[in-house]
């Protein structure tokens, strides 16, 4: 078993075993992904001749590329629209040609232009020295590798400023294309992914086996490993169409929309406390949450849900989900200003509202529109004034406890309430006024037997008692301020018994009324308009507040407005609306976000089926996907995203026929094998001609040592809860809503992490160091790393020791002998039965571990304390943590 080398270091020197003899190695077939593989050696797929072709490359191409052909053909000029500083600018050449063809020197246009062959002279001040052109020529010949990645230190074609930007086409699908293997597609999707792989001379990986394919699948859609009995079944299973059932089951699984709501969330920066120094919490922001879900589970069509989360009190103001829909405008960052500074205020306001239209243009339309705040956007087609424009859209509201209710029903219950509270505060005053009048007679009698019973002289009791308001009397009634006040109970004994019971009818009465409380009602942090009239929006000279350039109305950006201008959605959106209290600006936004034709519908298909592509394959066809402008890279297959994108649009924009296509293709069902040929000519694997190995996100795999534990607490929805969290790892200061240092394990924070409180100040340990964001921005892609701290956490964390000893009672409840118990947590935990080798390891390790856990752990368990040992030592295992 491999184990990360901090981690089994750690056991070995402490409270584990298993010495360097000991760790068995498993068989060739089941080689996973090394946990402690660098990023680097990600990038650069990790053999000797890859790094050996990026260190020629680096050291021997690029110089000459740099030096005689960039100034021409480089990130500033492309001419003849030939770009030479990436690979794909080089592979796409000019005139639909290549520059250079992989492999085959004498048949690449660069190599004959730079040898003066023909009519065209490259540079045209003179041919190179034969000893560059040799390299270039054996660069070449290698199959023109790259360094560490595809595209070097510079950017795609699509920044030339003078090219058209891809992304704000309308959509383009043409068929799929012809291949010369049309055995190998199983959906569409393989055409497009083959051609790209014949036209470079490559073949696909071989088809994974079923026993690694259902743990690749189940945890793609649902987050979580398959039982063994699933695994096993399936294997099993001699259908054909077994593994589309699968699929199936799995779409239709509740667990789908709680894996791929937290995609989401991260792209919508959702989090249930404000952040900032503050940091209050949200108790009513979940509902926002528990909103993605359900969408994602009805497989609501994507334009509604985008729709939904810009405006969905505008859309359908007495759907309680629509309503909630709309957190995603508040679920950044707030704070609480209570200063007098106005200018603070307005300037804190900005800096809101600019998140909010930056998350939006991220989330939905893959675009950096907040970089135009201060000036036109140096790169896309947004000016300032778009910016503006479409802040005018939110600048007309702000987050409220929005009712949940429709809103006859909210008003019924408003209604209700107030008239409660009449009738409460008239019991409350009646009670009060008859109290008051009865305890006058009796006040001043109560508070001189007070001042007998103080230990003063008689000089200062009669100040007390004649003449309250010497400063003197006063200062004695500060000091024994205690002993002098009288309450209601002090006057009961000096009440008649009709005096009495007349108390305690209208007591009765008033307690009676405040049982009769209505339910609250439910609330959820949305957004709100302050009103029908739009406020005003000003163009902010350089985005400075004290500059007020120009009054700007409701607008779009502009370079993706075709044929119907913001006032016409506008006034369709107000037509379409029966509020009164609301802009309807919000509604016009979404109607034009989704729409394909006239707005900006086809970048957003775009953008959502690429995010979709890169959490089924690792990386997006377009790998910025959070920036499809020309800062950001180009697609690598970019037929096929534009197939995909129309056929999303086509089909509804319903997302599981998408992920059905995905997951089903032959494309998925790749194995991992390395070619190193393969790896030559496309070194960062864009091509996909194998599976990217991928390692499981922070939250599947605090859900995946629940579930093999056997205490996953399937709860769904609600409020999140607060999982305990180490004392040295709460240490903010400021915040209004600490963290509690008295949180425990228990069942209710054994519910999937998914559903767990994020305090922006006080990230989950487990979840920081395993990569999980911290909600501060939108989060397209994590950033996945590999460093020490995780395999401490794997070995300190108490939420690991606990979920290993929960592991451990599951295997003793089901077997007795350790061999058994062994096979058993490999089942549960990896989907597989151990190999001889590892089984005669992991024996001997519990044999080893239980008499040295006898000798140092006396009045424990023994057996226990060592299947715990072993059980944490599975959690830390590179096939637990990396799918396939």
């Amino acid at each position: 078993m491999r184990i990360h080398g901090i981690l089994a270091g750690a056991l070995t020197a402490g409270w584990c075993v298993i010495s360097a003899g000991a760790a068995v190695q498993p068989a060739a077939p089941r080689a996973v992904q090394p946990y402690a593989a660098t990023s680097a050696a990600k990038r650069a797929v990790a053999t000797p001749r890859a790094s050996a072709d990026a260190v020629f490359f680096e050291t021997q191409v690029r110089p000459i590329l740099a030096a005689q052909c960039y100034s021409c053909h480089g990130p500033k000029i492309q001419q003849a629209g030939l770009r030479l500083d990436s690979r794909e600018g080089l592979l796409r050449g000019m005139s639909g040609r290549p520059a250079v063809t992989p492999g085959d020197p004498a048949s690449s246009p660069l190599i004959a232009v730079l040898s003066h062959a023909g009519a065209i002279k490259m540079p045209p001040q003179g041919k190179l020295p034969q000893p560059a052109i040799d390299t270039l020529a054996e660069w070449v010949k290698q199959g023109a590798p790259w360094g560490a990645s595809s595209s070097g230190d510079s950017k795609p074609e699509t920044r030339n400023p003078k090219l058209p930007l891809w992304s704000f086409q309308p959509l383009r699908s043409g068929p799929a294309p012809k291949v010369k293997n049309p055995k190998w597609v199983r959906t569409p999707v393989d055409a497009f992914i083959l051609a790209a792989l014949e036209a470079k001379g490559l073949a696909p990986a071989p088809p994974v086996d079923r026993r690694k394919l259902i743990r690749r699948v189940t945890f793609d859609l649902t987050g979580l490993p398959p039982t063994p009995e699933e695994v096993e079944a399936f294997v099993a299973d001699p259908d054909p169409k077994a593994y589309e059932a699968l699929v199936e089951r799995l779409l239709a699984s509740p667990a789908y929309g709680e894996r791929w709501a937290r995609h989401w969330l991260d792209v919508a920066r959702y989090a249930d406390s404000n952040g900032q120094e503050g940091d209050q919490d949200r108790p009513t922001a979940y509902h926002y949450r528990d909103f993605v879900i359900r969408a994602l589970n009805e497989d609501m069509p994507f334009d509604t849900f985008a729709r939904w989360q810009l405006a969905g009190d505008e859309y359908e103001p007495d759907n309680p989900q629509a309503v909630a829909a709309t957190g995603f405008l508040t679920a950044g960052f707030y704070t609480v200003l209570n200063v007098p500074m106005e200018e603070e205020k307005i300037r804190n306001r900005y800096n809101e509202l600019d998140d909010v239209l930056s998350t939006t243009g991220a989330a939905f339309l893959g675009l950096t529109v907040g970089c135009a705040r201060c000036h036109d956007h140096k790169f896309d087609p947004i000016p300032t004034k778009d910016y503006y424009r479409l802040l005018a859209a939110f600048n007309a509201g702000d987050r409220a406890e929005v009712p949940l209710l429709p809103r006859a029903e909210a008003a019924q219950r408003r209604d209700a309430e107030r008239t409660w509270k009449g009738r409460l505060d008239a019991a409350r005053k009646e009670l009060d006024a008859w109290l008051a009048e009865q305890k006058k007679p009796l006040t001043q009698q109560l508070r001189n037997a007070r001042i007998d019973a103080l230990p003063l002289g008689e000089p200062e009791k009669a100040l007390l008692r004649d003449s309250p308001a010497d400063p003197k009397a006063r200062e004695l009634a500060r000091k024994y301020e205690k002993n002098l006040r009288v309450e209601d109970r002090d006057y009961r004994p000096l009440l008649t018994e009709a005096q009495q019971n007349r108390w305690d009818v209208l007591a009765t009465a008033v307690r009676r009324i405040e049982a009769e409380k209505p339910a609250p009602i439910p609330t959820a942090l949305a957004m709100a308009d302050f009103g029908a009239q739009p406020r005003e929006t000003w163009l902010l000279d350089r985005g400075d507040l004290h500059f007020k350039k120009e009054p700007v109305q409701l607008g779009f950006l502009t370079a993706l407005t075709h044929g119907r201008s913001p006032a016409d959605y506008w006034a369709d959106a107000k037509a379409r609306g029966d509020r009164k209290d609301t802009t309807y600006q919000r509604r016009a936004l979404a109607d034009w976000m989704t729409d394909p034709r006239q707005g900006a519908g086809a970048l957003l298909a775009r953008v959502q089926v690429n995010r979709l592509w890169q959490h089924h394959f690792g990386e997006g066809l377009v790998r910025t996907v959070n920036d499809f402008g020309r800062q950001g890279e180009a697609p690598s297959h970019p037929a096929l995203l534009e197939w995909l994108a129309s056929e999303l649009v086509r089909g509804g924009w319903r997302l599981k026929p998408i992920h059905r296509l995905l997951v089903t293709s032959a494309a998925y069902r790749q194995g991992a094998a390395f070619s190193a040929r393969a790896a030559r000519v496309d070194p960062d694997n864009r091509l996909l001609w194998r599976r990217r190995p991928l390692r499981i996100e922070a939250e599947s795999y605090r859900d995946a040592m629940l579930a093999v534990a056997g205490t996953l607490n399937p709860q769904r929805y609600g409020p999140a809860f607060k999982p305990p969290v180490q004392p040295e790892a709460i240490q903010a200061r400021n915040v209004k809503d600490p963290y509690p240092e008295d949180a425990q394990d228990a069942p209710e924070t054994r519910r999937r992490t998914v559903y767990m409180f994020h305090k922006r100040v006080v990230q989950y340990p487990l979840l920081q160091a395993f990569d999980g964001p911290d909600a501060a921005a939108s989060c397209g892609r994590r950033s996945i790393t590999t460093v020490a701290p995780q395999a401490l956490a794997v070995l300190n964390e108490p939420f690991v020791r606990l979920r290993s000893g929960e592991f451990a009672r599951r295997l003793l409840a089901a077997e007795t002998e350790p061999a058994a118990q062994v096979q058993a947590a490999y089942r549960l935990a990896l989907g597989r039965s151990p190999s001889p080798m590892e089984l005669e390891a992991s024996v001997r390790f519990l044999e080893q571990q239980t008499t040295r856990r006898a000798a140092r752990d006396t009045g424990a368990d023994p057996k226990l304390l060592a299947l715990t040992d072993f059980a944490q030592v599975i959690f830390g295992l590179n096939e637990f943590l990396y799918v396939d």
